[in-house]
């Protein structure tokens, strides 16, 4: 477990369940059954993301409160949703005076001009549900997670992670486990030993703290370094859930890509923070790496918790200007500088800080000399502009493959230049599809363990 100790200011007492959805119509109904059995837990928040089957029609028979996105848009976007939808119906309760209200014992008195009485609004009913956060194809074993609403409601975490046994099925190749565990390690110094468990419970307070989310299968990562940096106690606790696991076969293959491609997006988001390293560390990290660790120019104390969690951590912090119109004023020119780039919507702050002076028509040049059709996306250019766009381009052009490869393959094969071409089994006939050399480059970088 992380370090720090209980943060969040008013604890929660009860738990709102969210359960992002797609095409789950088989297996909804028994995760939303398991999960009512959860003590603490009073709300069911399903958020259907884009299904063609009867995943909402399933889950409003179930009576949990359904929002359908009418396009697939993500996880990210699908469990901001569902946190969404809860303070909303906290709203609307807080507006009827709560769970308890008792017209007789709570109302103030009838008034000219109101039909009714005005509801007293108990203010130990104010305090925001926690979330926790299921996969839709848990099904019974969902009721599992009760041990992570126990560490938050009654232990003191912030934020508790689900630390699940081995699945039946799956097949795995830890790249992307090893990818997430690496990142959040460099970025927090606190090292987690399944970084890509999306079952967790949450305070309002830690989740609040951790927006905006990094899109798609990166919000993991990104949440567990935020509530780290932010200073909340983040736990792993054991817990016997089981969900649906993700094949060898090719779309397994290509599902893990898609996850790889959104961890690397996400820890390039979080490259601005990074903990100070130990003289011995530094050594260690120095010995077998060719990643250069920037001297820290600022140093602050992480905000300690009980005794026994207060191991004090520093942090290395990128200088930025003094005041908050100063640093609009920066990162408007920046963003200016960089607006000609083969890129799908604006960059953030932290974007156009994290490319800091990069050669914005050197860098154009380079990603548009890359064979990829579409336009990337912010966070996709801010981790390319550290890669040798070159050689990528070399690899891209060299490629057995019919057609052009896409943002998302790019970045994916940018991340693992250092393998060398992947082996073509003799079963696949060439010329490749572009998600089918990915996968192979995935999986010559598995066998490389090129990190």
């Amino acid at each position: 477990m992380s370090t720090a100790g209980p943060l969040t200011a008013h604890r929660p007492e009860r738990v709102a369940v969210v359960i992002p959805a797609k095409n789950e119509a088989e297996r909804i109904e028994a995760t939303i059954e398991s999960a009512r059995r959860i003590t603490g837990v009073d709300l069911v928040v399903v958020v259907d993301d884009g299904s063609t089957d009867a995943t909402s029609a399933v889950a409003m028979g179930a009576d949990a409160l359904v929002v359908r996105h009418k396009t697939n848009r993500g996880k990210a976007a699908a469990m901001a949703t569902g946190a969404q939808m809860v303070a909303i119906r906290e709203d609307a309760e807080r507006a009827d005076g709560g769970a308890s209200f008792s017209e007789e014992l709570h109302a103030e008195p009838r008034s000219p001009g109101h039909t009714g009485p005005l509801p007293v609004i108990d203010a130990a009913e104010t305090v925001p549900r926690a979330l926790l956060f299921l996969d839709a194809d848990m099904g019974g074993s969902a009721e599992a997670a009760q041990p992570l609403v126990d560490a938050v409601l009654d232990e003191g975490v912030d934020m508790a992670i689900a630390l699940l046994p081995p699945q039946e099925g799956a097949a795995g190749m830890g790249i992307v486990v090893r990818t997430a565990r690496r990142g959040i390690h460099r970025a927090t110094g606190w090292e987690p030993n399944q970084p890509l468990s999306g079952t967790r419970c949450i305070t309002r307070e830690t989740w609040e703290a951790c927006l905006p989310l990094a899109s798609g299968w990166g919000v993991e990562t990104s949440l567990t370094i935020d509530a780290l940096s932010s200073g909340f106690w983040v736990k792993e606790i054991p817990a016997e859930l089981h969900h649906r696991a993700t094949g060898k076969d090719l779309r397994g293959q290509l599902h893990r890509a898609a996850q790889l491609r959104d961890v690397v997006r996400a820890l390039a988001r979080k490259r601005h923070l990074a903990p100070e390293l130990a003289e011995d560390q530094q050594a260690e990290f120095d010995d077998g790496a060719d990643t250069e660790v920037p001297e820290p120019l600022e140093v602050a104390p992480l905000p300690t918790g009980p005794a026994d969690h207060d191991e004090e951590k520093t942090w290395t912090v990128v200088p930025e200007p003094a005041t908050e119109s100063e640093r609009a004023e920066h990162a408007e020119v920046r963003r200016l500088t960089l607006a000609d780039l083969p890129v799908t919507g604006e960059f953030s702050d932290d974007e156009t800080r994290a490319l800091g002076d990069v050669d914005a028509a050197e860098l154009d040049a380079l990603l548009r000399d890359l064979p990829v059709d579409g336009d990337f996306a912010p966070d996709d250019v801010v981790y390319l502009a550290e890669t040798d766009l070159e050689t990528l381009a070399t690899r891209l052009r060299g490629a057995p493959v019919e057609g052009r490869f896409t943002p998302e393959h790019a970045v994916i094969i940018a991340s693992h230049l250092e393998v060398g071409e992947p082996t073509i089994p003799e079963s696949l006939p060439t010329p490749l599809s572009p998600d089918e050399y990915t996968s192979l480059v995935v999986h010559a970088a598995v066998d490389a363990e090129n990190l």
